[in-house]
């Protein structure tokens, strides 16, 4: 058995004693932290179990503490500001989100994960107390930094279950625990607008579920969430000497060169011109002390290194990682007009396709060994589809829906497949690891893309609108003197205030209003294709994980909840 552990992970091992099986410069891992030996009706025990539905409640927290609102975002800023610092709203999240996938991976990997997750879930549990009683915007933000940070633990259910479960059943569980925030996923948008209507707190409903919920993840993991802790993961060393081995410097380059990047890129267009001092400052420094970050992490820390760099060093994990970071902009709401709900409806387009194509991913990636195909196969899709989006007009609602749909579709199945394959190659002390950089740099990517396309759309709007609006407004019968309050107006969403305006001038203004954000958009659709394009060339690159598809199982739970009796050297010290 020990020469078969040694050949599948490629360790470099040092054999301390009969008890220790994983030894190098940062574990020293016992026999019994492995998925070997399993108590009788493992998978059937009130641990599994109980740590499954932890794992899923935590994967629904997180809709209803940050996706869940952003359909209200309006709202919320009406009934709490005004105020000019709404974008902060999301772009806390996404802050603690970026920040957060890499120090939970990579720590928990080091420190055992059992606190990381019911701590994380707890922050959760604050961002819903702190969405629910909010009085200003500021708090809301201040919830949402907590919520970005529980978040990313939330969403590291893959590193959870992953190392729990066979390695040939990993999309399958991957795409389970997805699927337990269906109702969310799918229909998020729709429910949102139900909640506010229809009940009295209105967008506060969804802060008092994620109390709910996230409260219940709490609960779970603590009772039953008991993965191998510090003292099986080094057997070497103690919980003081293995902290005084992090990366002090590295966390503070890593972390403070994420925020400036990311708020640089954010602010980019909407907050600040591009070329003013907030913006430019924020992306050259956040920069600067990133590609500090990576040469310190090579050159100069000694201990244990918060991005492991030999990670892209394995064949193929770089390339999974490119290709993974894919996605699409949501123009379908956008272009087409209708109720408030109808536009909710079609807003559901994305999260479910993309819902869809997670499913059929994890099934392809059981079942076809040359995973590499399923990427390429999936990116390619993407880029048609993609490409095929640039043609929507106003009016092509149906050929609009099934293109969109089709692109998230295919957004999914890479997605899917990239989470649940790219650790499998690596040892798998490094499994939180691969899959933190992994979120980490698609968190970063995607705000990489989020700028680009908003600016460019940003920019194509302020040449398309005057182009298309004016004299459709003019010839509706608008009087010219109030073309600029129009124009203001517009931009505002509210129309009513514009002097001389009636139903024949708006139904005019909001198809020429369509016109100019299908022209717009067209340009978005080239960025998303040249996107699509890198994503294609890096899934040639990848490889084929079906000779990692095996029956190992990588850890395994611990305590009474699994096999009836407590071990001695099993507390929970960690």
């Amino acid at each position: 058995m020990q020469d078969d552990i040694e050949s599948a992970h490629g360790h470099d091992l040092k054999q301390h004693d009969d008890d220790v099986v994983i030894q190098n410069d940062t574990y020293a891992i016992k026999r019994e932290a492995l998925g070997t030996d399993l108590p009788p009706n493992y998978w059937r025990s009130p641990g599994f179990i109980g740590t499954v539905a932890a794992l899923c409640f935590g994967n629904i927290s997180n809709y209803c503490s940050f996706v869940m609102p952003a359909n209200s975002l309006a709202l919320i800023n009406a009934t709490l500001g005004p105020s000019d610092q709404i974008s902060w709203v999301a772009l806390s999240y996404t802050l603690g989100l970026a920040v957060g996938f890499l120090l939970v991976g990579r720590l928990s990997d080091i420190f055992g994960r059992r606190w990381f997750f019911i701590g994380g879930n707890f922050l959760a549990l604050i961002c819903g107390i702190l969405g629910a009683v909010a009085t200003n915007i500021n708090t809301v933000i201040g919830g949402n930094v907590l919520g970005g940070l529980g978040g990313a633990v939330q969403i590291s259910f893959t590193v959870a279950i992953a190392e729990l479960v066979p390695n040939k059943h990993r999309p399958l569980w991957i795409a389970g625990i997805f699927m337990s925030s269906v109702q969310f996923a799918a229909f998020g948008p729709v429910i949102a607008q139900a909640l506010v209507i229809g009940t009295k707190p209105g967008w506060r409903v969804n802060y008092y579920m994620n109390i709910a919920v996230a409260a219940t993840a709490v609960i779970l993991f603590f009772f039953f969430y008991h993965p191998p802790n510090f003292q099986l993961l080094h057997e070497n060393r103690s919980a003081r000497q293995q902290f005084m081995r992090q990366d002090f410097l590295g966390l503070v380059l890593f972390i403070g060169g994420l925020i400036l990047f990311i708020m640089g890129l954010s602010w980019g267009g909407i907050a600040y011109p591009w070329g003013s001092a907030h913006v430019i400052a924020t992306i050259v420094v956040g920069f600067t002390l990133l590609v500090a970050f990576v040469l310190w992490e090579a050159y100069g820390h000694k201990g244990d290194p918060l991005l492991p760099l030999h990670l892209f060093k394995t064949r193929g994990y770089l390339a999974m990682v490119l290709t993974a970071m894919v996605g699409s902009p949501q123009q379908i709401a956008y272009l087409f007009g209708g109720s408030a709900t109808h536009r909710g409806w079609l807003a559901c387009t994305v999260g479910g396709s993309t819902l869809l194509g997670q499913v059929c991913g994890a099934a392809l990636c059981q079942y076809i060994k040359k995973s590499r195909y399923i990427l390429m196969s999936g990116t390619t899709l993407l880029l048609a589809f993609s490409a095929a989006m640039i043609s929507i007009r106003p009016g092509d609602e149906a050929k609009g829906v099934a293109l969109m749909f089709m692109a998230c579709f295919s957004v999914g199945i890479v997605e899917t497949c990239s989470l649940a394959l790219a650790p499998l190659a690596l040892p798998s002390e490094d499994i939180g690891a691969a899959l933190g950089a992994l979120g980490s740099i698609r968190s970063a990517g995607a705000a990489v893309a989020t700028a680009i396309y908003v600016t460019i759309l940003n920019n194509k709007l302020k040449a398309f609108i005057p182009k298309y609006v004016a004299p459709a407004a003019l010839n509706a019968g608008l009087p010219q003197s109030s073309l600029t309050q129009l124009l203001t107006a517009l931009a505002a969403g509210n129309l009513t205030t514009v002097p001389g305006i009636d139903a024949n001038i708006e139904a005019a203004v909001g198809a020429a209003d369509a016109n100019a954000a299908a022209d717009a958009f067209q340009y978005v659709w080239y960025a998303v294709v040249a996107f699509a394009c890198v994503a294609v060339a890096a899934s040639c690159l990848t490889v084929n994980y079906g000779q990692y598809l095996t029956d190992t199982v990588e850890r395994k739970l611990h305590g009474k909840t699994v096999d009836g009796h407590a071990h001695g050297n099993h507390d929970e010290r960690a």
